[in-house]
Order: C-alpha cells, then structure tokens, then sequence
C-alpha cells in the first residue's frame, strides 16, 4: 500500500476515536495535520457566508492551542473566495511566508443557520513561517485535500451527534420544567422557572414574556431572564395591542397567520403564544449582547415548547381567574368566609409564633332585616355594597375583611393591638353613620346606615384562633342586646358583666 494511504489510513483510524465534542477531534486533528505535512502552524477559520468572512476560530502550534483574533473578509472575485466556493486550494505568500488555504465541506445534514445545503464549513490555513521555507509542492497539495476531505466527514458527524444530543437534553428538560410549571400553584412561580429552564438548556442572553390582557387590550411585559439566569419583572412595561402602535403588539395580533420563521432573524426570535387562535402572550429570546447566531435547529424545540407553555399559561391563569372569583362575595367584592379564615389561621400562628398581635372586630348592620322587609332586597343589596365600599377605603393594606354571613362582616387586624382596633372599629362606626342611600331607593327619603361592633385581641382577649372568634362575637351580641349603634370591647363589657 503506498505511504500516502497509510497515511490517511491512520488519520482516519485517530478521527473515529471517541471525543468530546466537535472541538475536541479539531484540536486533535490539527496536531495531526501538521506533523503529516510538517507545519509551523495550522489555523482553522469557520466561515460566515451571510457577511463572506472567514473568522479565526482555533491555532495550533507546536502542540499547543493558541489565542488569537483574526477575521478575512473575502470580496468577490478574491481568489480565495473562488477557492471556497470550488472547494480547491490557494496558496498565497501575503503574510510574508507561505500559506495554504483548504477548504472544510459540510457533509450530510444541516446543522445550523448558515450551514444548509453541504456548503463552506470554513477553511484549514497551513503556514511555513520562515520566508525561506519551501513553497507546498503538488503532493502537498493532494495531501492536504485528501486530509481535509476526511477531516469534512468526521467535524460534519461529531457537530450532528452533539446537536443530536443536544437537542435530546433540551427536549427531556424542558418537558421536566413543563411539568413543573404545569403543577405550579402560583403563575408567577412557574414562569420564572420555566423561562430560567429556557435560558440555560438554550444559552440564550436573554428570555422576555409579555402576556395578553383582554379586558384592558394591552401586552403587559411580564418578566425578563438575563445571560446569568437571573430574573426581572416587566410590569412597568404596557403596550397598547393596537396595529402600528409597537413591533410587539403587530406580532402579537398578526401571529395567526405567521410562522416563527416570519418573525426570526440571526440573534432574535419572536414566538407568538397562542390557544386555539386566541393570543395569550409573546416570548422573545435574543443574542444581542453576544451576536451569536441562533440556530434555525432549534426553532423546532422552541415551537413546540411555546405550544406548551401557552397552554400552560392559559390554564394558569384561567384557574387564578376561578380562585379569585371563588375566593371574593360577588356582591360585596370582600374575601369570602373560607378564604378569610385561611388567612385569620395563617395571622393567628405568625402572631402566637413571633409574639405579635391581632385583633378582630365583628360587625352587624343594625336592622337589616328591616330594611330588606320594608324596602326590598335590591336596597339591601346597595346597603351590604356602600358599608363594604367604606370599610375597605378606612382598612390599611395588611387588614382583612370578609362578609362572614348576610349582613355580618368580620374584619382582621394584624400587628394591631387592642386600643388600636377599638379607634378603627369607632371610626367605621362613624364612617357607616354618613352613608345615604337615596331616597328614591328608600321609598322618598334618605335611608341611614347604622353597625353595631364588637372588637377582641391576641394576647389579652383570647390564647386561640377559636376563643378569638367567640369572644368578638361575644362583644358584639353585647352591643346588640344594649342599644346597638355601638362598639364594645370583650375584656371591658365582659368583665363588667361578670
């Protein structure tokens, strides 16, 4: 066998070990390259047809990996374009010695955004860096392309198994975070979680998600995922979802007839999230800050998964929409009893746990019924409506009313003690006593509004959740059976009592 296909024999048998990754079988191969044609330095350049520049990618020289920075940008009719282009070789002595370019082919399938169709992966420089090195004879030549032409195959089948692979990995993630996101009680968690899982089994700079409120027609920005996985809420972000009024909202309401191919460049990509033709929201993912191209491999994955969470997103939010309106009185827009006692519960612990207060005072309507019987429930319902509207205007954020039961309103007061729930209780007392409802409503002539409270406290009044209950009720049953109109104390009234 002669000594040229011994060679390439053995340089075959060193490409087909097991490596790493396609970087790994380059370093490996350039070594090899260079003792074979007896080399200085061996320079592997990838090629990026959308600008026609070849870009210095890996040095090897004497056995070790070099840094370096170098970009050749080819014009047309260059001879090392047409080189490129016809897949031959070019020698140039431009750097001061000789140099050898030999192209590197793609081979079988594409595997990223510039490299369809088995064009120019890039190009082998092969360098003599003494001037007075000897120029590359023919068999150096035929050498070279022999080298490069099996160098082609093996890069072509390491970069498709590792973005095989890759993929694979993405793909196992991300249904792994879909699930998790599916099983989130709070949308808020589970999006940042599944964007943070975008970002990192990617590798993109940045994730954005705007979602789509219909009632208000806007795009409301949701949150933001940096290069280090880090998230930042977009609320401040609001775009009107009118045509022309911002690039967004022309995606969003034009993503039914559009593909994500419409919306895709080299470093951004726009998914419209979408629910049976109806917009939910919009991811974008970017490259901006690196410039790395996003490949069009994983525009596929990210389809799929923007099928996914859109689903995900619609179902979350159409079941927040389903706790709220279980949680609150349609009538009175206050907590209703189960979900307030969730919470007196929760404020009972952290106030027996860390030493804190709480107060509650229970309020009744002085003679509802009444006013049911004599001017019909609709007054009655403007009633329960104008006291609520007035409790929740006199409440700090922290407080906590609920409609317990028809005209009976329990309103929890953490950190406060029991002078502090009296003031308040005084002071709806006298808030209540302004209320009008017009006469025409009440029969000619205005109806005013009277309550009767009673207020109780942890610690002082009560050691649990239970007796807390019981001992405002208590105090207000007091109130009701001496007058009402008023609002009574449990340790004042009830110690007097007894």
């Amino acid at each position: 066998m002669p000594r040229q296909d011994d060679a390439l024999y053995s340089f075959h048998r060193q490409l087909n070990k097991p490596f790493s990754g396609p970087d790994e079988l380059l370093v490996h191969a350039l070594g090899l390259i260079a003792v074979h044609l007896k080399l200085d330095q061996v320079c592997y350049f990838r090629w990026k047809d959308r600008d026609s520049v070849l870009s210095l990618d890996t040095v090897w020289r004497a056995d070790d990996i070099l840094e370096a920075e170098e970009e050749i940008y080819l014009k047309p009719g260059s001879p090392l374009l047409a080189a490129l282009q016809n897949r031959t070789v070019h020698v140039s002595r431009d750097l001061g010695y000789p140099a050898m370019y030999m192209p590197l082919n793609w081979k079988g399938g594409s595997v990223s955004a510039y490299h369809e169709g088995g064009g120019a992966m890039g190009a082998l420089r092969m360098e003599r860096l003494q001037q007075s090195a000897w120029s590359f004879s023919n068999q150096d030549k035929e050498a070279a392309c022999e080298l490069a032409e099996e160098l082609s195959h093996a890069m072509s089948h390491a970069e498709l198994d590792h973005i095989s692979g890759a993929q694979l990995r993405r793909a196992k993630a991300l249904t792994e975070l879909s699930a998790v996101f599916a099983s989130s009680l709070r949308v808020q968690d589970g999006l940042r979680v599944i964007l943070q899982g975008i970002q990192r089994y990617f590798g993109f700079d940045r994730v954005r998600l705007y979602l789509v409120n219909h009632k208000e027609q806007k795009l409301c920005g949701e949150l933001s995922i940096d290069i280090r996985g880090q998230a930042r809420s977009l609320s401040h972000e609001e775009i009107p979802l009118q045509p022309g009024s911002h690039r967004f909202a022309d995606i969003v309401l034009g993503s039914a007839g559009e593909t994500i191919a419409d919306k895709y460049s080299d470093t951004v990509v726009y998914l419209p999230l979408t629910v049976q033709g109806k917009s939910v929201g919009l991811l974008i993912v970017d490259n901006l800050l690196s410039r790395n191209s996003i490949l069009k491999e994983d525009l596929g994955s990210l389809g799929s998964f923007a099928g996914q969470i859109a689903l995900a997103v619609d179902n979350a939010m159409l079941f927040e929409r389903v706790q709220e309106l279980s949680q609150y009185d349609e009538l009175t827009k206050l907590p209703v009893r189960r979900y307030f006692m969730e919470r007196l519960q929760e404020e009972v612990y952290r106030a027996e746990r860390f030493g804190q207060p709480v107060s509650l005072i229970w309020m009744d309507l002085d003679h509802f019924k009444e006013i049911n019987d004599t001017y019909g429930h609709q007054t009655g319902d403007v009633v329960l409506k104008e006291v609520s509207r007035m409790i929740m205007s006199n409440l700090r954020k922290i407080d906590m009313p609920c409609r317990y039961g028809g005209d009976e309103i329990v309103i929890m007061l953490p950190q406060s003690r029991l002078d502090e729930a009296k003031a308040i209780a005084m002071r709806l007392s006298r808030e209540a006593s302004e209320i009008r409802v017009p006469g025409a409503m009440a029969g000619g002539s205005d109806l005013r509004i009277s309550v009767s409270q009673g207020v109780a406290a942890m610690p002082g009044d009560a050691s649990a959740m239970d007796e807390l209950l019981k001992h405002a009720d208590e105090a207000l049953y007091w109130v009701k059976t001496n007058g009402r109109g008023g609002v009574a104390v449990y340790g004042e009234v009830m110690g007097s009592a007894q």
